[in-house]
């Protein structure tokens, strides 16, 4: 792994560039390596977890690549005052963005500081342009006939616009000699033109139409955002589907519906997966020795600890005793 670069307090202006790799074994560690991002990780396949993270500054930018081997839910912001795009890889399954699934030669939009919901698959790449909004206004005078369509969404771009850019990215971050470009020349000659072809690639994008299913999707993605708020803030409490139905004032049958639109899983599977990670986040982050796996996964409703160790094995790839830390580390 390249040595890491020291993380900017702001995103760079003058004509200088960062760049760093860094390689995760956790979920959560992977969404903390992505800098100036508000983020946080749930696994949702089974299996040990590798990510990795390629992310280049430039003046006023933030370029990145980042790929995961197993599926996750990202709540994710950029830093505020900036905007975000996204550009999925061609060739992998396909990952939603608030639900809304995405297709091929698609691009992701959200302003800085809000927060998004990304479901990404397993194999996931993700990449990524974040740009300071005063060098987004300065460089697109004509932003307002770009059709970004409010707070966020999505454009369908032109395949030849998707790949010329993806292509950019991609050499930017990986470049042929291994070493990037470093004089103030070449660093501003990259800035233009991934400037240029994002221009490009929005100037001939197009919004798709919000109809039903839009509305359906979206009210379906709010029902499950709803049941997971309720479970997470009650931890200890063994909340049944009866129990959530009854506080969110829902049937059980359009419950379901929601979780398996959004998610593919029942409530049930998808909460307890949720809830698996919450057990990983504390042990992974306890000081207290006495803190140990019983408490941990006592603390959020699991009181069968034989079911529990097989269901965290099964999602991780290891035992819940495997990824306590020693507080002496």
């Amino acid at each position: 792994m390249a040595p890491s670069s020291p993380e900017p307090a702001v995103p760079p202006r003058k004509p200088r560039l960062l760049r760093r790799e860094r390689v995760a074994h956790d979920a959560e560690d992977h969404a903390h390596n992505l800098s100036q991002w508000e983020q946080s990780y749930s696994q949702f396949s089974s299996g040990r977890f590798e990510g990795r993270l390629t992310e280049l500054w430039l003046p006023g930018l933030q370029i990145f690549q980042e790929t995961a081997n197993q599926a996750l839910r990202q709540s994710c912001a950029a830093w505020n005052d900036a905007l975000w795009f996204g550009l999925p890889a061609p060739g992998v399954p396909a990952s939603r963005l608030d639900a809304q699934p995405i297709q091929g030669d698609t691009l992701l939009f959200r302003q800085g500081g809000c927060e998004f919901e990304l479901s990404t698959p397993e194999r996931c790449q993700l990449f990524g342009i974040v740009i300071d909004k005063t060098l987004f206004d300065a460089h697109f005078p004509y932003a307002d006939a770009l059709g970004l369509p409010g707070s966020g969404g999505t454009l369908g771009v032109p395949p030849e616009h998707f790949r010329r850019i993806l292509g950019t990215l991609r050499q930017a971050l990986f470049p042929p000699d291994g070493r990037p470009a470093a004089t103030p020349e070449h660093i501003l000659d990259l800035q233009e033109t991934v400037l240029d072809q994002l221009g490009a690639a929005l100037a001939h994008g197009s919004a798709p139409p919000r109809g039903a299913h839009y509305s359906r999707i979206r009210h379906s993605h709010q029902v499950v955002g709803q049941a997971c708020e309720l479970v997470l803030a009650q931890p200890s409490q063994r909340l049944s589907i009866a129990d959530l139905c009854r506080q969110m004032h829902v049937s059980r049958r359009t419950l379901q519906y929601c979780f398996q639109e959004v998610a593919g899983l029942s409530p049930l599977t998808y909460l307890r997966i949720l809830k698996l990670n919450q057990v990983r986040r504390r042990l992974r982050s306890t000081e207290d020795p006495a803190n140990r796996v019983t408490q941990a996964a006592t603390t959020w409703g699991f009181e069968h600890l034989g079911q529990f160790s097989r269901d965290y094995r099964r999602l991780f790839g290891e035992l819940p005793s495997s990824t306590l830390r020693d507080p002496a580390d």
